[in-house]
């Protein structure tokens, strides 16, 4: 016999579920059609899913003219639906099941003649308190039941899942990153269990992983991490979500694990210190700093200057020192081949400061330029294994240590010159919106970072007024000349 199912198909070969509301129902629901993907490009397993669909809608079209439901909004009608239908048993209709290679059981389903459809009717039928529509319309809290995979989602389980993921990073990570990330996603693998639906992963799972963690002695900073790998942007829900294999929306791994206000204060006193002027001047006086190689002097000056991190110095390409309006600037970009940044704010283009024109910079720049040089620093491999700019924080650090030997204990190195700078341009008056532009930090103020506007290269050098300098009023007072570097 023939069965309506309200099928419809795409041309792609998937089938969908139309049907059309009744007329004196269009505005409870407010939609004249309702549309749901049946998920397959299988006819038989499509007319299962419509039938078991369209019995569902009968049902809740009927409860709604009885209960005279003057409103019902498309989410709650979808959500009943979903558990009405997610609750039917077609085990008895199941024609044929398939086990794949990886574990996954496929099942197709059939109704061919009168006896399937009797058996369609029985196990519609329920008793009175198990119908989840009549259940909600009366007020009555369903009984949870076992968090299921979205509708619509790719299945896929989570050894599979984590292997593809991987296979992304591989081509465009640094080697240290990838195997970080790899331990990370590699944890939650074992903690879970590879054979695991990526779909139907909770909250409440990774709580209990970082949990698990923890008890066993790992660190914040470790949990943190990992937090970042699994669930920070770019990380691996972040992934499975644009994969299609997480439903959109809330990132099931983040927002776990954070610093309370006494590590973060135990951090700061752990985290890389500024130079003093002192040793600023020692460190860039002629007599030590022209035991630097010529390269990691002028990547010294970059950072004392720009306040650059050492992976951006070492990434720059000669066509990053340009000049825009009258002003010669750097430009930290993610646009050529090899070149990322930590953040979108850490996009960014920094005038070049006069103490650097004077000791010819441009110069050195043009040298390059003139001898067909690509990059700002040739010698640097832009596949190194560390990144780009490891070269530059060893380099630095055994100058540092050189130099420092009897200076107080604290963590000192490349990134150093970048808090100097900070704090200098503090120091000297530059607002705090103006510093955050020329050396790529976010404002954590939700005021500063909706409504301020980005400043123009002329204004990052000269201020924004008489009272208010920019880069152009920073001076180190260093006795450096052309000659030394």
């Amino acid at each position: 016999m023939r069965i309506p199912h309200h099928m419809s198909r795409s041309p792609s070969g998937r089938w969908a579920f139309r049907q059309r509301v009744p007329l004196d129902l269009q505005p409870v629901l407010g939609c004249r059609l309702l549309k749901r993907s049946l998920l397959t490009n299988d006819l038989p397993q499509a007319r299962v899913r419509a039938l078991l669909l369209a019995a569902s809608y009968a049902r809740l079209f009927g409860l709604l003219r009885d209960r005279r439901v003057a409103k019902l909004s498309k989410e709650d009608a979808d959500a009943l639906i979903e558990r009405l239908s997610g609750a039917t048993n077609l085990r008895d209709l199941t024609l044929h099941r398939t086990l794949g290679p990886d574990g996954t059981v496929s099942e197709r389903w059939q109704i061919d003649d009168e006896k399937d459809v009797l058996l369609f009717q029985k196990i519609q039928q329920r008793r009175v308190g198990d119908d989840p529509i009549q259940d909600m319309l009366d007020g009555i809290e369903p009984v949870p039941s076992p968090p299921r995979p979205h509708r619509g989602l790719e299945p896929i389980q989570l050894g599979k899942a984590r292997d593809a993921w991987l296979a992304t990073l591989k081509g465009s990570t640094l080697p240290k990153t990838y195997t970080i990330k790899k331990t990370a996603i590699e944890a939650l693998v074992k903690f879970l269990g590879d054979k695991t639906r990526v779909a139907s992963i909770t909250r409440s799972d990774l709580a209990r992983w970082y949990q698990a963690m923890r008890a066993a002695g790992a660190s914040t900073p470790t949990l943190t991490n990992k937090q970042s790998y699994v669930g920070g942007k770019g990380g691996f829900f972040d992934w499975a979500i644009a994969s299609g294999y997480y439903p959109k929306g809330d990132n099931p791994a983040s927002g776990h694990v954070s610093y309370s206000a006494r590590e973060k204060r135990a951090r700061r006193k752990l985290g890389f210190k500024a130079f003093d002027r002192e040793q600023v001047q020692a460190l860039f006086a002629p007599a030590a700093f022209e035991r630097l190689s010529a390269s990691a002097r002028w990547a010294s000056l970059i950072g004392l200057y720009t306040g650059a991190r050492a992976s951006e110095v070492g990434q720059l390409l000669v066509s990053d020192v340009l000049e825009i309006d009258g002003v010669a600037c750097i430009r930290i970009s993610d646009e050529g081949e090899h070149q990322k940044v930590k953040t979108d704010v850490s996009l960014r283009t920094v005038p070049v400061h006069p103490d650097l024109i004077r000791l010819g910079f441009l110069e050195w720049v043009n040298g390059l330029r003139q001898a067909k040089h690509t990059r700002l620093f040739p010698a640097a491999k832009a596949d190194a294994k560390n990144g780009q700019g490891n070269w530059i924080s060893k380099a630095y650090s055994r100058h540092v240590r050189d130099v420092g030997k009897g200076w107080p204990a604290a963590k000192r190195g490349f990134h150093s010159l970048r808090k100097t700078l900070i704090q200098e341009l503090q120091g000297i008056g530059v607002v705090s919106e103006l510093r955050a532009q020329i050396v790529g930090h976010e404002l954590d103020d939700e005021h500063h970072g909706t409504y301020s506007r980005d400043f123009s290269v002329r204004e990052k050098l000269d201020g924004l007024g008489p009272h208010s300098p920019g880069l152009k009023a920073l001076s180190y007072d260093l006795i450096l000349t052309k000659d030394h570097v």
